[in-house]
C-alpha cells in the first residue's frame, strides 16, 4: 500500500518569494533540499531561479514593493500574479508550498493552497512581532510549519500555537570576504592609509532613489571633515548600471563596485546603509554602521501607527539596544555625516562586544541544511517515509 501511494505522490514543490534576498535564500534552501531528495521546482523569483533549474511562473520584479503606497501603483500586477500562481499550484498539485517572507502576497498564496489540501512551510516568515499582528491569525490558520532565522521568533509562533523550528541565521554561514586587504584595495583602485566608507541604498530602485541624494550630500560634507577618502558602492545584481551612474556622476568620488558586497563592507571603516538585510551584514561583518530608510510620506504615517518596535535595523532589534544609529524618514545629511564621524570615531573595537554577543545568538550551523531537514521531517511525517537520498 505504501508503495502504492509513494508512486502517486507528486515530488513537486511551489517556492514563492517576492525580493532577491528572498529568492538568494529561497535558492540556497533549493539546493540543500537536493541534497537529500529529488524534488523538481517551480514558483515565484527571478534570475537565480531560472539559472538554478526552477522552473519560473512569475517574476517577482514585477510586483516588487517599497512601501504602502507603492501597493496602488501594483495592484493589478499583483492581481494577474495571484491568478498566475494559484492556477500553477491547481494544475501542479504539488507537494508542498514554500513560503519566503513577502506575507501581503503569500499569505493569500497560502489561504488558497491550504484549502485544496496542499501544506505550507514558511521559511523565514513575515516580522508579525513587529507590525500587522492580525497576520497571526492567518499564520496560524493557514501555515503548517514556520521555520525561523531570527533566534526570538520560534518562541513568539509557539506562543500563538503554531510549530515553528529555528534554524540559526544563514548569514553566519554566508556573510565572509572574498579577498584579504591588499586585493580588495587594489580591486578598487586605491591606496592604503586611507578611510574607506561604504555606502548601500538599499537593493531596490525606489530605495535608491530616496537614499541616493542624502548620501551623496553626506559625502560631500565628509570630504569637508575627512580630506580624501573612497566610498565605495556596492551595485545589487538586480539594478540597472544606468541608475547608479545618474547618480554618482554628481559625485565622481564615489567609487561602483559588482560582486563585492562583503568585502566592501569587512574592509571599510565606516558604513551608510539603508534598513534591510545589510544591515545584519554589516553586524556580523563587525562594520560600524549607519543606518538610514525613507519611504512615502503615506506609508511613513501609517507604518507608525502599525509598527510596534523600537528599532528597525536587525540588529539592534535583536540585541534591543542601539548598536547603530538609525536616521528614519528625515534624512539630513549633517545629522548622517555626523554619526559617520562618531561611528569612525567609535571604531570596530568599540562595537565588538556586542558584535560576538550578536553572533551568539543568530546560531553557527548550516541553516539551509538545517531547515532543509525540517522540511524532509515534516513531509516525511505528513506522507510517510517518501525519500531515498539519491
Amino acid at each position: 500500500m505504501k508503495d502504492s501511494i509513494q508512486k502517486n505522490i507528486n515530488k513537486h514543490i511551489v517556492i514563492l518569494t517576492g525580493e532577491l534576498s528572498g529568492e538568494i535564500h529561497g535558492t540556497n534552501l533549493i539546493k540543500s533540499i537536493r541534497k537529500k531528495c529529488h524534488f523538481t521546482f517551480s514558483g515565484m523569483g527571478g534570475e537565480k531561479f531560472r539559472q538554478n533549474n526552477i522552473n519560473l511562473v512569475y517574476n517577482y520584479k514585477e510586483i516588487s514593493l517599497m512601501g504602502i503606497s507603492e501597493l496602488f501603483k501594483k495592484a493589478l500586477p499583483i492581481i494577474i500574479a495571484l491568478k498566475k500562481i494559484k492556477k500553477h499550484i491547481k494544475e501542479i498539485r504539488p507537494i508542498l508550498v514554500i513560503l519566503i517572507d513577502f506575507p501581503g502576497f503569500n499569505l493569500r498564496i497560502a489561504k488558497y493552497a491550504k484549502g485544496i489540501g496542499i501544506p505550507i512551510v514558511y521559511f523565514i516568515p513575515p516580522q508579525v512581532w513587529a507590525w500587522h499582528k492580525s497576520r497571526i491569525k492567518a499564520m496560524k490558520k493557514y501555515v503548517d510549519l514556520v521555520i525561523s532565522i531570527l533566534p526570538f521568533e520560534k518562541k513568539f509562533y509557539q506562543s500563538h500555537g503554531i510549530e515553528a523550528k529555528f534554524a540559526g541565521h544563514p548569514f553566519m554561514d554566508t556573510v565572509r570576504p572574498k579577498f584579504g586587504r591588499d586585493e580588495f584595495l587594489k580591486r578598487i583602485d586605491a591606496t592604503d592609509g586611507k578611510k574607506i566608507i561604504t555606502i548601500m541604498p538599499g537593493s531596490r530602485e525606489n530605495e535608491i532613489k530616496r537614499h541616493m541624494p542624502a548620501i551623496i550630500e553626506s559625502i560631500k560634507l565628509l570630504k569637508k571633515r575627512l580630506g580624501v577618502f573612497y566610498a565605495v558602492l556596492p551595485i545589487a545584481d538586480n539594478i540597472h548600471d544606468d541608475l547608479i551612474k545618474n547618480f554618482i556622476k554628481k559625485e565622481d568620488s564615489i567609487i561602483p563596485l559588482k560582486g563585492l558586497n562583503y568585502d566592501a563592507l569587512y574592509h571599510c571603516d565606516a558604513a551608510i546603509i539603508a534598513s534591510g538585510s545589510a544591515t545584519l551584514e554589516a553586524a556580523i561583518l563587525g562594520t560600524p554602521s549607519v543606518v538610514i530608510y525613507k519611504i512615502s510620506t503615506f506609508s511613513y504615517l501609517l507604518a507608525r501607527l502599525l509598527v510596534d518596535v523600537k528599532f528597525i535595523s536587525l540588529p539592534n532589534i535583536i540585541l534591543e539596544k542601539e548598536l547603530f544609529p538609525e536616521i528614519i524618514q528625515q534624512l539630513n545629511p549633517e545629522i548622517i555625516a555626523e554619526k559617520v564621524m562618531d561611528m569612525l570615531n567609535f571604531g570596530r573595537d568599540g562595537i565588538k562586544k556586542d558584535v560576538e554577543m550578536l553572533k551568539t545568538l543568530l546560531g553557527t550551523s548550516a541553516t539551509y541544511d538545517i531547515a532543509a531537514s525540517e522540511i524532509i521531517d515534516f513531509l516525511d511525517k505528513r506522507y510517510g517515509t517518501l525519500f531515498q537520498a539519491p
